[in-house]
């Protein structure tokens, strides 16, 4: 690796299993980029400052943030875009010329971006699963498409105020259904689910009993590893249109290119096709021929 080579990172814990070394190197071998590599480094919560500060951090330029650094890549930052600051959280940090740090935040644009190549356009009704960082993302995601009414339902409703003040923020009335009965959010335009596995796993049996089968016009399920999920599964059955996590993550990474390199623009749908080559050379999902490919009816944006 030659001295002027620019060193990019994805640091969370764990990420072994991440799919960011995969989307972004061939990003760069699409665009015949040949002076930057990608790695990845575990980095618990609480260590991320330390890891810049004098770990191998000191020589990346730039880093995708997975769980549990989101907060802190916000935290430290002299620079953050629009959307971080809305938010308190960050996915991407860039080095400035300073050597200080620019905190931005892509997960929006990937669910966007992701429920757009679905079809959404300016859903009146959007419902949210979930309380955490990705579910604010959700929300922030569902108002940029021009939500009128935000729908929410998690297991623990009291983590929910900070979504329904992002949505405030913006003028727009949220609603929250108790969790018992969340399967009301099927009716919504767009839904989103930001759980887990083992939660989403027990809300997809519980629906399952139901003989209502209402179905969103779209759904978004940031789960991709296995697929389909549990509420995907469901939901593609009933007839709804259906958006894996993989196509959110490949438009953040895309986003994250962009800035990264000052590039205009990243070759999206190569890099989604590498991680579902990837994923399905570790056995854990569909192989690429068998799963849709909504970028192929993407308006250029």
């Amino acid at each position: 690796m030659s001295s002027d080579t620019a060193r990019f990172a994805v640091v969370g814990s764990p990420v072994a299993h991440s799919l960011s070394p995969v989307l972004h190197r061939t990003a760069y071998a699409e665009l015949g980029i040949d002076h930057a590599a990608y790695d990845r480094f575990d980095v618990p919560a609480g260590e991320l400052a330390g890891f810049l500060a004098a770990g191998p951090g000191r020589e990346l330029a730039g880093l995708s943030v997975t769980m549990p650094g989101k907060p802190e890549a916000f935290a430290l930052a002299a620079e953050t875009d629009e959307t971080s600051r809305a938010l308190g959280i960050a996915n991407t940090l860039i080095r400035r010329t300073d050597g200080r740090w620019r905190a931005e935040n892509h997960d929006v644009h990937g669910i966007v971006a992701s429920l757009r190549d679905h079809g959404a356009h300016r859903p009146v009704t959007g419902g949210v699963l979930g309380s955490g960082a990705t579910a604010a993302s959700a929300v922030a995601a569902l108002l940029e498409l021009g939500t009128e009414e935000i729908v929410l339902s998690a297991r623990s409703p009291h983590k929910l105020a900070p979504l329904e003040e992002l949505s405030s923020r913006a003028g727009v009335r949220t609603r929250r259904v108790p969790w018992e009965s969340s399967r009301e959010l099927l009716t919504a335009d767009v839904l989103i689910s930001a759980l887990a596995a083992e939660g989403a796993q027990a809300l997809a049996a519980d629906w399952g009993t139901v003989t209502d089968r209402s179905v969103p016009s779209q759904f978004l399920d940031v789960l991709y590893d296995p697929w389909p999920a549990p509420l995907a599964a469901l939901v593609a059955a009933r007839g709804g249109e259906v958006a894996d996590g993989l196509e959110m993550l490949a438009h953040q990474a895309g986003q994250q290119v962009r800035s990264m390199l000052g590039v205009p623009s990243a070759p999206v749908r190569e890099m989604l096709a590498a991680a579902r080559s990837e994923l399905a050379g570790r056995g854990r999902g569909p192989t690429p021929s068998r799963h849709p490919d909504p970028l192929s009816r993407s308006v250029k944006r």
